[in-house]
């Protein structure tokens, strides 16, 4: 059956992301080493408790980031050390456009407040392919927990069965799957294309 939804997740499915390429621009920024910010940042559960709902305030975030890593941050600085770390992908981002002529697309991805903020400047191709962006925080649990994907699912007023979710975690595709959704655990762009014909779409 032909899905209604298909959902993408953004980092390593829609771009590539680079967390060390992140680290050395923050490291250029705060005059911190690349190891004391991800020590006091991913290391130490503040990005997890973030995607998680634990910060709601974008601004609230930005201090408590800055706060930690011994250095305060404008948000432009934040945002530059983000954008440089995410390479678009053309294939993928025209793959997406096309399946969005056909069915109702969005992303849903690990991501806080200030992610959600500023996506028109972190990833502006993105902006251009889905109106639909769904983020962690908003659901108090990230993925691969199920109960985000109920939340989600409540959130677009869709029946799970009827969705497919693409996503470069095998685990967050297992959650999904546990939640009702269909999924795809992706790795390439060449393997994706087959199963998006399979499926009914013109691609």
């Amino acid at each position: 059956m032909k899905p209604e939804a298909v959902i993408f997740d953004m980092d390593d499915v829609l771009c590539r992301y680079d967390l060390g390429k992140r680290l050395r621009v923050l490291s250029r920024i705060s005059g911190k080493t690349p190891r004391d910010i991800r020590t006091a940042i991913w290391d130490s559960g503040f990005e997890d408790d973030a995607d998680s709902g634990g910060y709601l305030d974008p601004d609230h975030y930005l201090r408590e980031f800055g706060r930690r890593i011994g250095h305060p941050l404008t948000r432009e600085d934040w945002v530059a050390a983000r954008r440089d770390a995410m390479q678009p992908w053309p294939d993928m981002l025209e793959l997406a456009k096309r399946v969005g002529e056909q069915a109702r697309t969005a992303i849903y991805t690990n991501n806080g407040p200030l992610t959600k903020a500023t996506i028109n400047d972190l990833f502006p191709h993105l902006t251009d392919v889905f109106k639909e962006h769904y983020y962690s925080f908003e659901f108090g649990t990230k993925k691969p927990d199920p109960v985000s994907f109920r939340k989600l699912m409540e959130r677009m007023a869709m029946e799970p069965s009827r969705c497919w979710f693409i996503d470069d975690k095998r685990s967050n595709v297992t959650g999904a799957r546990m939640a009702g959704l269909r999924g795809h655990h992706f790795r390439s762009y060449q393997q994706l294309l087959p199963e998006v014909r399979e499926l009914g779409f013109d691609a």
